[in-house]
This record gives structure tokens, C-alpha cells and sequence, in this order.
């Protein structure tokens, strides 16, 4: 390869132009695809994600390969996101022993070490990174994950099973969009690109399903417990781009992946999670709702492992600020038969379904349940909160249990923002009615402490998590 090839090829690796790379090599007449030619083409599919058409290319010139250490460290790439642990070790642990001072191939080798269980293995790899390259070290092992060594993972059985489901239902899908550093689970997304029957992207969680929820007790026995999440967008969608009106789906799924782990809990059909504003300047979808996958066969809705157990597939429906206040003073199905088949395909730009519904304080709250949201809640649903919370949108900062208001559905407690002083709440306008699911949903960590008893107190530390206040003596 000439060297003014060779450096083309470096620059647009550098700039992610990994489709340039590939564009190129195939260009080339397949006389003149030597040894380094077919790396560099091999390198770009990895990074692509398309990993089978990397490995088959690869293992091709495995006899050239065999004393080079990037020939192993981009087989050990492959094999590391294809899920085949044991191989990719392999390839990472030969790629140091040919070159020693390769801080990337160390930093594989410690991911692919704490995936397999080896901490010891896994420690030593990490201080190599930390020699080799501090800068690297410093973005992939940031201090408040070092608690964080073995993230779950679907065994390989499951793993299997899983992604056979989602070929067969959903689609098959040529990219899928890796995780490097996985803290607690490993959450790929797969790509299936539109075709003349589903004209949109659908992008499916892989890995998600691994961590088991933390469901309430009566529902313990109904497989609810386990979970892979989808969205589809328009086939307009650019699909690659990093600006954040292109990527923030990509970032729900994942945020939406890791939050029953990171908060306890669970996420099930019906169940809403709020931004809090709007999730691109180009929209005001600013919350989503879990859905059965409307646009597949029903059989989509739920993978049947080989051990009994069951991963159930939720889609995600980005809504308006008006959408959830309606689902949560209506219910979810209240909300859903609005819904036409086009809402379940992203677009910014969609109307409301529920542009002429208005939420009343003073309404009566139709369910004495609260939404299965909040966990383990079998109480009435209502409460007080004020202005600053409801209107403002500031956060809870104390919230207390009073004994309820009798024939109401009133859980007796009341939520403040914290500042409110002794004339702001003299005046009754300064208080709303409103759901528990409604606070729980913008308030992590409250839900599993609106079981305590009237009379209980809680406060927000500064460090965000509530603390129970210590009663006054009298």
C-alpha cells in the first residue's frame, strides 16, 4: 500500500468515516487487495458493526496475520462484540505478548477479562492502560465505576435465544451498536433497517434482559421481571448522526435500559418516564410510554427461553407533556386507543392526541390505584403538592405523611420544594391535587418510601438522596 493511501486511510479512521475506508479497498481490483488492504477493510467493517463480513475477511489472512499484533487485536474485536468471550481473550491476550506497549489492546483485554470473571487478570490489564495512556484510562475507567467489575450478562444459552428471537420477529439486523464500558449491564443496540414492508429504522435492546427487576410481590410469578425495549424512527432518520436531534433516541434506549437497575425497580406495559423537557430543540416530545411492540405480530412480545424464563419486548412511544398528564389522571389504555398506528413510528412532529384534554386540579382521580410505576403501592393515589413543584417543575426537596382528608382518595402525603415560606402556603392556590405517579416519576427515590406511616418526614440531602427526619422531641 502507498503511503499516501495508507494515510488517507488513518485520517478518515480518525474522523469515523469508516464507509469511506470500506469504499475505497472494494474500489480497489482485487489484485491489488493485499495483506494491509484487507485489514484496513476489515478494521472499517468492526467499526461499522458489521462483525461477521470483519471476521470472515480476517480469519482469510490469518497465515500473514499470525506475528502481527493489529491482525489479532481486530480478530479479538470481533470476536469481543460477537459475544464469544473465550476467543476474543485469546486474540487480545496474543495482540500484548506481540507488543507489550499497545495500551488499546490492554484496555481489552481488561474488558473482555471482567466479562469472563478474571479480576486478577483484569487489575493487571488495567494498570497497563494507566501506564501506557493515562488520557485513556482516565475516559474508560472513570473512579465512581470501580466498584462496578463484573456487569451482567445474558448467558450464552440465553444470549442465543434472544437474538434468535429478534431476527425472527423484528428483523434481521446487519449493525449493532456497541458497548465499550458496560458499569453494570452490557446494552447493544441492534439496527434493522426499513424495507418495502416496514418503511422505518427499528432498533432493538440487546442485554437489557439480563438484570432481573425488581417487580412487586403479586406479581412475582407472572415473568414480568425480565425486559428488552425497541423504537422504531422514520427511514429519514439519520440514523449515524451524532447531534443530539438524531442520537437522543439511541440515549433513551439506554437510559431506559439501565433504569431499573440504577433505581430499583421496574419497567413494565403502561408504565411512563418523563425527561422533563422536551428531548431536542426541534420537539416538544418530552416523555415516553412502554407498549406492546404494535407494529409486529404478537408473538414479538415475548421470547420464551430455553429454561422456562421469559424476556418481554416493550416498544417505546415518545409523547407530549399533555399525553402524560392524560395517561396519568386517565390510565394508559385511556391514552393508547387515541393512538393510531403512525404514532408508534417516531415523528417530531406529530399532533397531540390529547391537545384538547386538560387536566383540572380539583378533579377526582378515577383509579384508587396508583399507576404500577410506583412499586409495592396498594394506597389511594392522591396527594398535595405545590405550585413549585406542579407548575414549576422544581424538584421535591421535603415531603411528609399527614392523616388523610376522609372520602378522598388521599394517600396523606404532601411534597414541597423546600423553600416555600409561612405566607406561600396560608394560601390554598398554592396547592394542587395531584397523583403520586406524577411526583414519582420526576423524583427518583421516593417511590420505595411512600409505604412509611403518617407522621413520617423525609428531606433531600445534598447529595439528592432522601433521608428520614428525626422527629422533634416534645
Amino acid at each position: 500500500m502507498n503511503e499516501q493511501l495508507r494515510a488517507q486511510f488513518e485520517a478518515w479512521h480518525e474522523q469515523d468515516e469508516h464507509q469511506k475506508i470500506v469504499d475505497a479497498v472494494l474500489a480497489l481490483p482485487p489484485e491489488e487487495r493485499g495483506y494491509e488492504e484487507t485489514g484496513q477493510l476489515a478494521r472499517a467493517y468492526n467499526n461499522l458493526g458489521e462483525l461477521e463480513a470483519a471476521l470472515e475477511l480476517l480469519l482469510s489472512i490469518a497465515e500473514q496475520g499470525r506475528e502481527d499484533f493489529r491482525w489479532h487485536y481486530r480478530v479479538g474485536y470481533s470476536y469481543f462484540y460477537l459475544h464469544q468471550n473465550e476467543r476474543a481473550a485469546a486474540a487480545f491476550d496474543r495482540a500484548v505478548a506481540l507488543n507489550p506497549e499497545d495500551a488499546h489492546s490492554w484496555f481489552f483485554v481488561a474488558l473482555v477479562s471482567r466479562t469472563l470473571g478474571n479480576r486478577g487478570r483484569f487489575e493487571l490489564a488495567k494498570e497497563r492502560v494507566q501506564a501506557l495512556d493515562p488520557e485513556l484510562f482516565e475516559q474508560e475507567f472513570p473512579p465512581d465505576q470501580e466498584e462496578s467489575y463484573c456487569p451482567e450478562q445474558y448467558t450464552q444459552e440465553a444470549f442465543d435465544a434472544v437474538e434468535a428471537h429478534i431476527r425472527q420477529y423484528f428483523g434481521v439486523y446487519p449493525l449493532v451498536f456497541h458497548e465499550k464500558l458496560s458499569p453494570d449491564i452490557h446494552v447493544d443496540i441492534c439496527l434493522i433497517e426499513p424495507t418495502p414492508e416496514r418503511d422505518y429504522y427499528t432498533l432493538v435492546t440487546l442485554g437489557m434482559g439480563a438484570h432481573r427487576m425488581n417487580v412487586p410481590e403479586e406479581l412475582r410469578d407472572s415473568r414480568l421481571d425480565r425486559a428488552e425495549l425497541l423504537i422504531c424512527l422514520p427511514a429519514r432518520w439519520n440514523i449515524r448522526g451524532q447531534a443530539e436531534k438524531w442520537y437522543w433516541p439511541l440515549r433513551w434506549l439506554k437510559i431506559l435500559a439501565r433504569l431499573p437497575g440504577s433505581e430499583d425497580t421496574w419497567l413494565g406495559w403502561g408504565h411512563t418516564v418523563p425527561k422533563g423537557a422536551p428531548f431536542s430543540y426541534n420537539t416538544n416530545l418530552s416523555s415516553v410510554i412502554l407498549t406492546e411492540p404494535a407494529l409486529f405480530d404478537a408473538e414479538a412480545a415475548v421470547c420464551h427461553l430455553p429454561d422456562g424464563d421469559a424476556i418481554n419486548f416493550y416498544q417505546v412511544v415518545p409523547i407530549y407533556q399533555n399525553e402524560l398528564d392524560c395517561k396519568l389522571h386517565r390510565g394508559a389504555k385511556s391514552l393508547l386507543r387515541l393512538f393510531g398506528q403512525d404514532a408508534y413510528v417516531v415523528d417530531i412532529d406529530r399532533p397531540s392526541v390529547c391537545r384538547n384534554w386538560k387536566l383540572e386540579p380539583e378533579d377526582d382521580l378515577p383509579d384508587p390505584q396508583i399507576e404500577p410505576a410506583v412499586p409495592r403501592w396498594d394506597g389511594p393515589a392522591g396527594c398535595l403538592a405545590t405550585r413549585k413543584i406542579t407548575r414549576e417543575k422544581l424538584p421535591v426537596g421535603y415531603f411528609y405523611r399527614e392523616a388523610p382528608v376522609e372520602g378522598a382518595p388521599d394517600s396523606g402525603w404532601r411534597f414541597l420544594e423546600g423553600n416555600e415560606d409561612e405566607s406561600y402556603m396560608s394560601d390554598p392556590a398554592n396547592t394542587e391535587v395531584c397523583h403520586l405517579d406524577t411526583i414519582c416519576a420526576s423524583n427518583p427515590g421516593i417511590a420505595p418510601l411512600l409505604t412509611s406511616p403518617q407522621g413520617t418526614a423525609y428531606f433531600r440531602g445534598e447529595d439528592g438522596r432522601f433521608y428520614y427526619e428525626e422527629p422533634m422531641e416534645g
